[in-house]
C-alpha cells in the first residue's frame, strides 16, 4: 500500500514539475506582421499637375519583442515613409522596378529607424499590400 502512495506521488510531481518547466519555455518565435494604419495618402512629385499614392504597408517582424517596439514607434515610422513617399517622381512610382526599388529603400530607412530608435533592426520585411497612384 505504501508503495502505491509513493508511486503516485511520485508520479504527481513529475507531472507539475514538467507543467512549470513548460511554462517557462519561451513561446516559439511567430512572425507577426505590423499594418501602419490608416492607408499613407501622400503627394508626389515636384513639377506639373499634383500626382498622389495610396498605400497600405505591413511590417513582418518575428518576435514579440519586435513588435511592441515596432508598434511603440509607428508615428514615427510612419511619418519617415510619407517623406520618404512624397520625394518620389512619376517614374518609380509607375514602374514595377520602380515600386520594388522603393520597397528596400523604405526597408533600409525604417530599419536603419529602428536601430537609431532601439538599437537592434527588428523589421524583416515590408511589403506593400495596395499600392495605388494617381497621376
Amino acid at each position: 500500500m505504501f508503495r502505491t502512495v509513493a508511486n503516485i506521488f511520485l508520479l504527481t510531481v513529475s507531472v507539475l514539475l514538467s507543467v512549470l518547466v513548460r511554462a517557462e519555455d519561451p513561446p516559439p518565435s511567430a512572425t507577426q506582421y505590423i499594418y501602419l494604419e490608416p492607408a499613407i495618402v501622400v503627394n508626389y512629385g515636384s513639377s506639373g499637375r499634383m500626382k498622389y499614392l495610396r498605400t497600405e504597408v505591413a511590417l513582418k517582424v518575428t518576435s514579440g519583442e519586435a513588435a511592441a517596439n515596432v508598434s511603440h514607434h509607428k508615428p514615427y515610422i510612419r511619418n519617415n515613409l510619407v517623406l520618404l513617399f512624397s520625394a518620389q517622381d512619376a517614374d518609380t512610382m509607375n514602374s514595377s522596378q520602380g515600386r520594388e526599388a522603393l520597397r528596400k529603400v523604405a526597408l533600409d530607412e525604417v530599419r536603419a529607424l529602428m536601430v537609431k530608435l532601439e538599437g537592434m533592426p527588428y523589421i524583416d520585411d515590408l511589403f506593400f499590400s495596395n499600392f495605388v497612384v494617381q497621376n
